[in-house]
C-alpha cells in the first residue's frame, strides 16, 4: 500500500472498483471481528470496571498465568498487524499527517494497554480494570476511525482539484 503514497495526487476515491471492492470487504469483516470482540468482552466483563475487575481478578478461579499468555501471545501480533494494515489504508486518506500520527500512536498504545492490562488487573492492580475499560473504548474508536475514513474517501468523496502549477 505504501506505494501509493508515491503517486502525486493519489486518491482512494480515483481507485479501481475491484480495489474499492476489495477494501470494503476486508473493512466489513474486520467490522464484524471487532464488533464480535466487543461482545465477546461484555459477555465476560460486562464492559465495566468491575465485571473486568471480576473476570480478571476478582476471584481464586481467574485466569492463570498460562492462560493469560496464551491469548497475549496471539493477541499481540494480531492487533498489531490489523492496526498496521488499517494504518496504512488510512495513510492513504485526506486527513492531516498529524491526525494520522496521533491515532497511529494512540492506536498502538491501546494494543500495549490491552494487551498488559489483564496482568496488572489480575497480578497486581485491580483498579487498572478502569483504564482497562476506557482503554478498549480508545482502541475501538481508533479501528471505527481507520475503517469509517477510507471507505468514505472510496466511495463518497468529491475528487480534489488539482491546483494549476505556475
Amino acid at each position: 500500500m505504501s506505494q501509493y503514497l508515491a503517486y502525486r495526487g493519489f486518491s482512494l476515491q480515483r481507485t479501481a472498483v475491484s480495489t474499492k471492492v476489495l477494501l470494503t470487504a476486508f473493512n466489513v469483516v474486520v467490522a464484524l471481528a471487532v464488533a464480535l470482540g466487543i461482545v465477546m468482552y461484555q459477555v465476560r466483563t460486562r464492559l465495566t470496571p468491575a465485571g473486568t475487575a471480576e473476570y480478571y481478578g476478582g476471584a481464586a478461579d481467574g485466569p492463570t498465568a498460562l492462560a493469560l499468555l496464551d491469548a497475549t501471545h496471539p493477541h499481540l501480533f494480531a492487533s498489531a498487524f490489523l492496526l498496521f494494515v488499517l494504518g496504512h489504508l488510512f495513510a492513504l486518506t485526506r486527513v492531516s499527517q498529524r491526525l494520522k500520527t496521533r491515532l497511529a500512536l494512540l492506536g498502538f498504545a491501546s494494543v500495549v494497554i490491552d494487551a498488559a492490562a489483564p496482568w496488572i488487573v489480575r497480578f497486581v492492580w485491580l483498579p487498572f480494570a478502569t483504564l482497562g475499560v476506557l482503554n478498549t473504548a480508545l482502541m475501538a474508536s481508533v479501528v471505527t476511525i481507520y475503517l469509517v475514513v477510507p471507505l468514505w474517501e472510496l466511495w463518497f468523496a468529491r475528487p480534489v482539484r488539482s491546483s494549476p502549477q505556475g
